[in-house]
């Protein structure tokens, strides 16, 4: 895990380098609309947490397909709270950068930015929650790789190829679409395929559950 923090920070510096040679202006509008759309990313945060401890808590419990179906339901929410967080945010942009910032280049650009990386939330929303929930099942290599692919053979070589090309810093920006593609595609693939919830021995599938305390019982029911 900490591995994967140290290739997600080396790839988004790499990343800005590229984007820094278009000048200040689309740097400007880079950070201005991540902090906007970081209300959305919040979400994304808490449900790859609790797919994180649900996964890893029913596991514990003996119970893979609870695990399996944790994590799926934890896509699924966190898919529909960004995607409605982003459609908000996308609909107020303008007014939102502008508010923040008075070049209209910068206004411009920021709407630019927003307009992508908000069309990708479910993308997004599929990342968060099932790389929290393989890392809860203790499949950590995977969202590293993972990770690894969409920074340095997606939104990196695409952006420089953009950059060879002479293309403008919106197709830099677009870029990024490839990557949450790559993303969000490998860990449907690698959820699906049962290796976020098969981290027990094999006699494990075949036992029955571990029962949860009343009280957990209750509160789950009473927040279901």
């Amino acid at each position: 895990s900490g591995l994967e923090q140290f290739v997600f920070q080396a790839g988004l510096v790499a990343f800005l380098l590229i984007v820094a040679r278009f000048g200040e202006a689309p740097y400007a509008a880079y950070s201005i609309g991540v902090n906007i759309l970081a209300f959305s990313f919040l979400v994304g945060f808490g449900f790859s947490i609790a797919a994180s401890t649900l996964v890893g808590q029913n596991l514990g419990a003996q119970d893979p397909q609870a695990a399996e179906r944790s994590g799926w339901r934890a896509m699924a929410l966190s898919i529909g709270v960004m995607v409605v967080f982003g459609a908000v945010i996308i609909a107020v942009a303008e007014p939102l950068a502008r508010f923040l910032i008075d070049d209209d280049e910068v206004v411009r650009l920021t709407v630019v930015f927003i307009w992508l990386l908000g069309s990708v939330q479910a993308l997004m929303g599929i990342e968060f929650a099932l790389g929290g929930a393989l890392r809860g099942a203790g499949d950590t290599r995977f969202p590293l790789a993972i990770v690894f692919a969409g920074f340095f053979l997606g939104r990196i070589p695409v952006a420089l190829a953009f950059v060879a090309l002479g293309f403008s810093v919106e197709w830099v920006f677009a870029a990024l679409l490839i990557d949450y593609v790559i993303k969000a595609t490998g860990l449907v693939l690698r959820f699906r395929r049962g290796q976020g919830t098969t981290m027990l021995p094999p006699e494990a599938h075949d036992a029955e559950p571990v029962p949860v305390h009343p009280v957990v019982s209750a509160r789950e029911e009473g927040t279901g």
